[in-house]
């Protein structure tokens, strides 16, 4: 039988971006970039002359990139480590509101985390998946209409009616990765709110919620 310490992941991409709820964007980002370097980012001349208005990185720190946008008043960072992005994020959070004295204004709508992934455990996801439905019935009144027997093929999770456009939202889809499909499971995981800081504590534990909902999805 799988053990949760059995389940290997690996990410993709890590993000957590910060959304301001002020009117205008409420920091100096021109100082920002300046002042990044003190911290240990690189900053490219480039940046310093052009308007953030995409999600692009315009600093780097080792593997950790920063992504501004003004337009959607938002700053934030990606990485590939949950705790090293973590980390960077409260770093980044503490310098720009200790030293670019922002606006009066300045107050978090939502700190979103987006991760992309994989998990592997040792069972085939697709067999995993089989099994997981088998019981359910409305796959096959489903499988009568499509004319063949049918399972959801993985798992999409989401707040039971809420509008993906509020503020607070999850949305965790776990499905075999298609290139691997009878040895990987392929990872997304979104979580946003606006309690910044019990949402960086589930941040955290992240892996941990994955590892229990394969072992689950197992058996």
């Amino acid at each position: 039988m799988t053990t949760e310490k059995d389940i290997e992941i690996v990410w993709w991409k890590v993000a957590i971006i910060e959304r301001f709820s002020s009117v205008l964007y409420p920091l100096d980002s021109l100082e920002l970039l300046r002042q990044l370097p003190t911290i240990g980012y690189v900053v490219p001349e480039l940046a310093l002359t052009v308007r953030t208005d995409s999600n692009k990185p315009i600093a780097q720190k080792g593997d950790i990139e920063l992504v501004m946008n003004q337009d959607n008043k938002t700053i934030g960072v990606v990485g590939r480590s949950i705790e090293k992005t973590i980390g960077s994020f409260e770093e980044l959070r503490k310098f720009y509101s200790e030293r670019l004295d922002p606006s009066s204004g300045l107050a978090t709508q939502y700190i979103e985390f987006d991760g992309d992934g994989w998990a592997k455990s040792g069972s085939s996801p697709i067999a995993s998946f089989a099994s997981f439905w088998s019981d359910f019935a409305s796959f096959e009144a489903l499988g009568g209409i499509v004319g063949s027997d049918v399972v959801d093929f993985g798992v999409h999770l989401a707040p039971v009616n809420r509008d993906p456009n509020s503020p607070e939202w999850l949305h965790v889809i776990i499905e075999p990765l298609i290139p691997s499909a009878t040895s990987r499971y392929r990872l997304k995981y979104v979580l946003r709110s606006a309690d910044t800081e019990q949402l960086l504590k589930k941040f955290a534990s992240i892996e941990d919620t994955v590892r229990r909902m394969i072992k689950k999805i197992e058996g």
